[in-house]
Parts: structure tokens; C-alpha cells; sequence
């Protein structure tokens, strides 16, 4: 039941400025709903709601598809990896699994507003290095909104100079904000400082050195270094903004199963397709 409602949502979806068929231009239609199809009535041309859409052209079932979509927006799990979606949906190889999760994570990525943050908020840095050299790692900069909203932001910076953190906090930070930092990390505190920005320690708002911004941080390291063989950097952005919508959406997830849905319907394939076609980096910030 669940599935057909949604297939209903990806009809009307298509059918938002009426129906035309690309072949005849007949303005009337069935739908074949064993086949999950729309024939125009004049010259019985099929059609498929899905078209040039994420789902579009894809030998997973759009049964599956769904499922896989819920189970990234409403599990209880911290991570959900490839290899779960492939064992739980059982599809036809991990390379299906993790193929199916990148799409979801682009359209999420691509979709998904970029609120600034407002009030009082956490400010913290973590670094994640790769396996046997330093050189590979990245920095990732979170913001947590204490008030109102209570929303996270998280970005990752190859190389954090004055230049690449005055922009962050430009696009991702309002006007007259205050910002808890901790105070052992000055570098930091020298960022906010260059950038005019007002502070105040962790020590002085809490009473100690915690903040709950250093438990997502950690909770990210933790998922990325087992829950994943190896993140490049090309997709790890896509990965933070997942995690960044499912705990923004955390306290309704119907809502999040819903919003995705209509993300994947309003991101077309071919530009997928185009950016995936570039060159794959062999960068691997984690490996194992």
C-alpha cells in the first residue's frame, strides 16, 4: 500500500503541468498500473513517469527503490552503508548497492537548501586522516545551531586557510551571531577573530570543556572509518550531507521519506551521468 501511494506521488508529480505526449501531443491518458505506466489515449505511446528523473532507466525495481530510500531516511542505524542495503534489499551486487546510495546522496547533496545558522552555535574542526600517509586528510568544519531550529551544518576543506573559512562562514553563518568554541583549539578562536566574529569558550557557557558538536563529530569519524572500506574525496561531501539532512529531519522522518522523493524526481539523470563521467581520483581520504 505504502508503494502504490508513493507511485501515485510520482504521477502526480509528472502530471503537475498536465499531460502531453511527446510523440502525437494527445492531452488524454490511462494508466497501466501493473507496468507502472501512462499510455496516451490517441496513439497508445507508453510512458513512464519516471523518465528522465534518478530513477529513470535503472534496472532496480522501483519497489526497491523506495524501500532503499526509506531505509536511509527512517533507520534507527548511525550508518547505513552499501554492503547493508545490498544484504537487507538484496540486490544484485554491492556495486548496485553503493550506485543506488550515491544517486540518492547527489540528489540529497544537490537539492537540499543551505540554511544559515542563527544565534548561539558550536563551532568545531575535525580532522580525517587515511591509512599509512598523512598527506591524505581533510578538514571537516561543523556548526551546530543551539537555538530555534537546532540544525547542523558540516563542510569539508582540503586545505582550511583564512581565505576558505571566511567563506564557509559567509554562506553558512548569519549576521550577529555568538559562537561557543573550545579552548584549547586557538586556532580557531584566531579564525573568529580574524573574521570579526563575537565567541565565547565552551568553559565560560557550559561550566567545562564539552560541547555536543564533539559527539556528531565523533560519531561521523567513527561512521566513516567502519563503515566504510574507503571515501575519496569526490564523494565525501555527499556523505556529510546525508548525515546533515537525516539529523535536520531527525524528528520526522516521514517527512525526510517524502522530501527525498521529490528530490530524486526533480534531479535529472543526464546530469548525473555528465558529472560521473569525469575522471575518478584515485584520492582515498580513508582506506583500509
Amino acid at each position: 500500500m505504502v508503494h502504490d501511494e508513493s507511485f501515485k506521488m510520482l504521477v502526480g508529480h509528472y502530471l503537475k503541468d498536465g499531460f502531453c505526449c511527446p510523440v502525437c501531443g494527445g492531452d488524454t491518458y490511462w494508466i497501466k498500473e501493473a507496468r507502472r505506466l501512462l499510455i496516451c489515449r490517441k496513439c497508445r505511446k507508453e510512458i513512464s513517469p519516471l523518465g528522465n528523473t534518478m530513477f529513470g532507466r535503472s534496472h532496480i525495481p522501483l519497489k526497491k527503490w523506495l524501500e532503499l530510500i526509506r531505509l536511509i531516511c527512517c533507520s534507527p542505524e548511525r550508518v547505513i552503508t552499501a554492503k547493508t542495503v545490498f544484504e537487507e534489499l538484496d540486490l544484485g551486487s554491492y556495486r548496485t548497492a553503493w550506485e543506488a546510495m550515491n544517486k540518492v546522496r547527489y540528489a540529497i547533496s544537490l537539492n537540499e537548501p543551505q540554511k544559515r545558522l542563527n544565534g548561539v552555535i558550536e563551532f568545531d574542526e575535525i580532522v580525517i586522516t587515511g591509512y599509512g600517509s598523512d598527506y591524505h586528510k581533510v578538514s571537516i568544519l561543523g556548526a551546530l545551531e543551539l537555538e530555534g531550529e537546532k540544525r547542523l551544518s558540516l563542510q569539508m576543506i582540503k586545505n582550511p586557510d583564512e581565505m576558505n573559512i571566511k567563506d564557509y562562514f559567509k554562506r553558512r553563518f548569519s549576521e550577529n551571531i555568538k559562537v561557543i568554541t573550545s579552548p584549547d583549539k586557538l586556532y580557531i578562536r584566531n579564525w573568529l577573530e580574524l573574521n570579526r566574529i563575537s565567541q565565547m569558550s565552551s568553559f565560560s557557557y557550559y561550566g567545562g570543556d564539552f560541547m555536543n558538536l564533539h559527539i556528531i563529530l565523533q560519531d561521523i569519524r567513527f561512521g566513516l572509518k567502519n563503515g566504510h572500506h574507503s571515501v575519496s574525496e569526490k564523494y565525501m561531501q555527499r556523505n556529510l550531507d546525508e548525515y546533515v539532512f537525516i539529523f535536520n529531519h531527525n524528528n520526522d522522518r516521514e517527512e525526510a521519506y517524502r522530501i527525498v522523493l521529490k528530490y530524486m524526481l526533480n534531479t535529472k539523470i543526464t546530469d548525473y551521468r555528465k558529472l560521473e563521467k569525469r575522471k575518478r581520483s584515485v584520492f582515498s581520504i580513508i582506506r583500509g
